[in-house]
């Protein structure tokens, strides 16, 4: 075995094998925190609301306007909103919102906003597929967890999963 000194004078040496730099930290995560469940309910109201949003292919700023805004009355000719920050809810962005729900529904519907702000924990879409994205990644890593081969890769290596690290595979189509 050889062996050198790491300084006059010492004593340590490091052996052939052993590393002379410092061994690097291991970093504590690799990728977003992973958020607790959101535990919420779909109504109807809401419901009918979000499939008017994605028939409408509202996208950007007036989609998240019309998604965080709560939902309080909604019919075949128009909907009722309370938004989230009524310094957003300008006449053009009303009159886009309106144009889009109006091609996603096939005729005219009127949409309106509240005088007032939704309070902080309504029930809003915004809200709802947040709560089923992360539900959706919290199945993707217990999924991932249980896979037999994972399971016996960590038996054999005697390792240990990172979830922060957990993603999706991405295809061509996705990205």
């Amino acid at each position: 075995m050889r062996c050198k000194r790491l300084r006059r004078g010492t004593t340590q040496e490091i052996c052939s094998g052993e590393s002379e730099a410092p061994v690097r930290a291991v970093r504590a995560s690799r990728g977003p925190e992973i958020l607790p469940l959101i535990d919420v309910q779909m109504t109807p109201l809401l419901s009918d609301w979000r499939n008017l949003v994605r028939a409408s292919g509202m996208q950007g700023l007036i989609r998240e306007i019309a998604a965080s805004s709560e939902v309080v009355e909604l019919d075949a000719d128009h909907v009722l909103l309370r938004p989230s920050a009524l310094s957003l809810v300008k006449h053009e962005v009303v009159q886009m919102i309106e144009e889009a729900v109006s091609k996603g529904a096939g005729h005219p519907v009127a949409v309106r906003f509240t005088a007032d702000e939704r309070a902080r924990d309504a029930l809003t879409l915004s809200l709802i597929e947040e709560a089923e994205r992360r539900a959706a990644r919290k199945a993707m890593i217990e999924a991932f967890k249980s896979d037999p081969f994972v399971q016996k890769c960590l038996e054999v290596f005697n390792g240990t999963i990172d979830e922060t690290s957990i993603e999706p595979i991405q295809t061509k189509k996705d990205q």
